[in-house]
């Protein structure tokens, strides 16, 4: 009954506004998002980031930003980046390909945690996310603004930044490829 009280004013509006095929925003309903994947913590830290825990956007866990067994490709991003909304579908596609040779971690920048979950469900993003509202990371890494790829080392040195927007999967592959001596698809 709650539900359906809430939605009686949206439909009111809905009524009152025009249609037009223009609409590139699908309304939401009054549910939280059901995006959650879960984190893994680093065990050595970022240069430029040192110590820092985030909360996991997934579950909500503090989790110890930096490298685990493989070199680690941290993604900033936020749900109001029009490039970064053109570049999800590349870093997933980058990551389903790659993931078993590199870690990808996402930081919801300056963002709230709900937008940044509709985001991530809205993406399919597989890859774990954390929430970063007061931009540390960005700060730290000296990313000037949205979107922003590190490519780090496992020994946590950032091997190159990438802050120029319209990353593809292969350009990520290529400099992921060149900056780990890997070969990435």
């Amino acid at each position: 009954m709650r539900r359906l009280l809430a939605a009686v004013p949206l439909l009111l509006l809905a009524a009152c506004t025009p249609n037009t095929a223009d609409d590139a925003e699908t309304p939401r309903s009054a549910d939280e998002p059901t995006w959650s994947v879960a984190c893994s913590p680093g065990t050595t830290p970022v240069d430029g980031i040192g110590d820092l825990e985030l909360d996991c956007l997934g579950d909500g866990t503090a989790t110890a930003v930096g490298t685990a067994d493989k070199p680690l490709v941290v993604v900033l991003w936020a749900s109001w980046c029009v490039p970064c909304q053109q570049e999800a579908p590349e870093i997933e596609a980058f990551f389903q390909a790659n993931g078993d040779q590199v870690d990808v971690l996402g930081v919801d920048t300056a963002d709230t945690d709900d937008a940044g979950r509709w985001f991530a469900d809205d993406f399919g993003m597989t890859f774990p996310s954390v929430a970063d509202p007061d931009e540390a990371v960005r700060i730290g890494l000296g990313v000037p603004a949205l979107p922003g790829v590190a490519l780090v080392n496992t020994d946590g040195t950032v091997a190159d930044l990438i802050v120029q927007p319209g990353v593809t999967a292969e350009s990520l592959a290529e400099a992921a490829g060149a900056a780990f001596g890997l070969e990435l698809a």
